[in-house]
């Protein structure tokens, strides 16, 4: 969970254009494009949602999302 206090301006080649702590770590890009890191309060995971435009650009993001998390 380290890794989710970071706040990068970059995230796998997009620009992010802010970051939201409201629920966790959320990534918001210029393209409308997002991921979302929740740690759960009664497991030991965290969660990782995402949304992107295209079913191409999903799995790219929610791949990257997963390695950035686990590095």
């Amino acid at each position: 969970t380290k890794k989710l206090r970071e706040e990068p301006r970059e995230f796998s080649g997009r620009k992010v254009a802010e970051v939201v702590r409201t629920d966790g770590l959320k990534l918001l890009f210029e393209d409308g494009s997002w991921v979302c890191y929740r740690v759960s309060g009664t497991e030991p995971v965290v969660r990782v949602y995402s949304e992107a435009r295209s079913e191409k650009d999903l799995k790219k993001l929610s791949a990257a999302a997963k390695d950035w998390v686990l590095q």
